[in-house]
């Protein structure tokens, strides 16, 4: 896991501008190096009984919301900065990390300079109720175009492990 750095002057990676996956995106100005700490993803922090409740009355919605733990999410729409126009892919090159409360997004791959920044949504149903995956494509479909793109910004429900089955992470690596 990467380390929480200062940023220095020379860190101005991104530019954001129209997207082919959806709307607005970020884009890399200049290659950026994996590992690298891109930016903060700021905004008010909400309680997510609010933003779900003002959702429910048609108030607003969820558009630029990010997970921040089990009660809070960061509202990327009031206070929010550039990180708020990262769009999801299937195949995403940054990934987030939080550091003492604060969400950071960060290249998982070195990323050339004009590509767009992407991370997984990895969206999850509220409370103990699943979407279908039917239903999960038509409410929050993903145009991502990555190969293998599932089609939907919700993510895939975790597989448990069988008993007496090695999960990929308890198997031993091939020898050769």
């Amino acid at each position: 896991m990467p380390s929480p750095k200062a940023p220095g002057p020379d860190r101005d990676f991104i530019r954001v501008q129209a997207s082919a996956i959806h709307g607005t995106g970020v884009f890399a100005k200049r290659p950026i190096p994996r590992g690298t700490r891109v930016f903060e993803y700021a905004g008010r922090r909400v309680a997510k009984a609010e933003l779900l409740a003002a959702a429910g009355r048609g108030e607003r919605t969820l558009t630029y919301v990010l997970n921040l733990d089990e009660d809070t999410a960061i509202d990327g729409a009031e206070g929010g900065n550039d990180a708020r126009f990262v769009n999801h892919s299937c195949e995403p090159n940054c990934e987030i990390y939080i550091f003492d409360g604060t969400p950071y997004v960060y290249a998982m791959q070195e990323i050339p300079a004009g590509a767009e920044l992407t991370f997984d949504y990895q969206l999850q149903s509220v409370g103990s109720a699943r979407l279908s995956r039917a239903l999960s494509r038509e409410l929050f479909p993903c145009h991502c175009g990555a190969p293998t793109c599932r089609g939907t910004l919700v993510a895939l429900p975790k597989r448990r492990a069988k008993a007496g089955r090695a999960t990929p992470a308890q198997a031993a690596p091939p020898q050769g």
